[in-house]
């Protein structure tokens, strides 16, 4: 819990500051409390997914190839719904538009979230 709340902690300071300068800098609408609940939780799924496998890849003889491998597939659903959430709302549509995409996030971030936990100590025994 403590891996990926610092992960987590670390990712929303970036986006903090970042998604005010991304919206000044490509002139878009000003959707920056929409944008921020859907950074927020895909980056909580994001984390829980990082942190499990990159447990799981640690003790791996090619960690630096396993991990990208064991990862991005899974993180693809999340980046998906995360990327069409965020087109509905930077498209001048509100979170009502977007509801579909953000349910699939959040039923992503609960099943990783109690995978992780119920998992990670049977992760690092192995």
């Amino acid at each position: 819990a403590g891996k990926m709340a610092s992960s987590l902690v670390f990712m929303l300071v970036v986006e903090v500051v970042l998604l005010p300068l991304f919206t000044v800098l490509y002139n878009l609408p000003f959707a920056l409390l929409p944008l921020l609940l859907i950074a927020v939780m895909t980056t909580i799924g994001f984390s829980a997914v990082g942190c499990l496998f990159s447990a799981m890849a640690v003790n791996t003889r090619a960690r630096e190839i396993m991990l990208p491998l064991l990862f991005f597939p899974l993180v693809s659903p999340i980046l998906i719904a995360a990327v069409k959430a965020s087109g509905i709302v930077l498209g001048g549509q509100g979170l009502s538009e977007a509801a579909m995409w953000l349910e699939i996030i959040g039923a992503f971030d609960l099943i990783f979230v109690a995978i992780s936990a119920v998992a990670f100590e049977y992760v690092l025994e192995e």
